[in-house]
């Protein structure tokens, strides 16, 4: 069992889903980081959001631990860091907390974390 946790900005959700659904994932949900602060594309609206993308697959979703069900919203605030693409620290706390006992790996990471697999240029 396991699930795929993506990060996805607006301009590339449809094509990532879509990618996924191929690979004989589906999705969970859309949990929203509202960062405050972001780019305005054409001049139009401002997108300060990401989308982090649960996907699972079919008969094998990874379930939280039972403390952690329904504890975290699929909204969150948090400060958009000072590295390009950093994610908020708020996320992987959540993760650990869901998902204690499971393996992780954070693909693209800026940085190394603890019970983490990281992989990426920037480390």
């Amino acid at each position: 069992r396991h699930n795929v946790l993506m990060w996805c900005v607006e301009t590339f959700l449809s094509e990532a889903e879509e990618m996924m659904h191929k690979l004989g994932y589906k999705t969970h949900c859309r949990m929203i980081w509202s960062k405050g602060y972001g780019l305005a594309p054409a001049f139009t609206v401002r997108y300060t959001h990401e989308y982090l993308v649960w996907f699972y697959k079919k008969g094998s979703i990874l379930l939280p631990q039972e403390s952690a069900r329904g504890k975290y919203p699929s909204v969150f605030d948090a400060a958009k860091g000072k590295r390009h693409s950093e994610k908020p620290e708020c996320v992987y706390d959540m993760i650990e907390d869901m998902f204690p006992e499971s393996s992780k790996i954070e693909l693209f990471a800026r940085k190394t974390r603890d019970g983490w697999d990281s992989f990426g240029d920037e480390l």
